[in-house]
């Protein structure tokens, strides 16, 4: 009887496992589905750093499945680049700089670098 409470303290440690990496697995995909799922725009480009919202040109993000990244500007010019999620979805890695997603719904996606925050609304 002496090894039962080991062999539940085993079953319970491997639920909280298995609850936990469904959780993030479940967050991943759920914010892979939003990013791709909308072309975004900037509506605010704010600098804390300054306490101002700073000019931007305008431009609409395309995230697509394939984690390519599709900027198009008003003129039509276009960037494409990489883009990725960390694993726990906490951060987007675009290019080469990695911004932390303060927010992310159907309608707003907002990412910060540093004392820059930059707020999409979906298109």
């Amino acid at each position: 009887m002496a090894k039962r409470p080991s062999i539940l303290l085993f079953i319970f440690i491997a639920c909280c496992f298995a609850v936990v990496s469904c959780t993030q697995e479940f967050e991943f995909n759920q914010n892979r589905r939003l990013l791709i799922k909308h072309e975004w725009k900037i509506n605010t480009f704010v600098d804390y750093s300054q306490n101002q919202t700073t000019e931007f040109r305008e431009s609409v993000y395309d995230f697509r499945d394939d984690n390519s990244l599709i900027k198009t500007y008003e003129n039509n010019d276009t960037v494409v680049t990489a883009w990725e999620l960390s694993a726990d979805a906490d951060y987007i890695t675009i290019g080469s700089n990695t911004f932390k997603i303060t927010g992310l719904s159907n309608r707003v996606l907002s990412l910060r670098y540093g004392d820059v925050e930059m707020f999409f609304v979906r298109l």
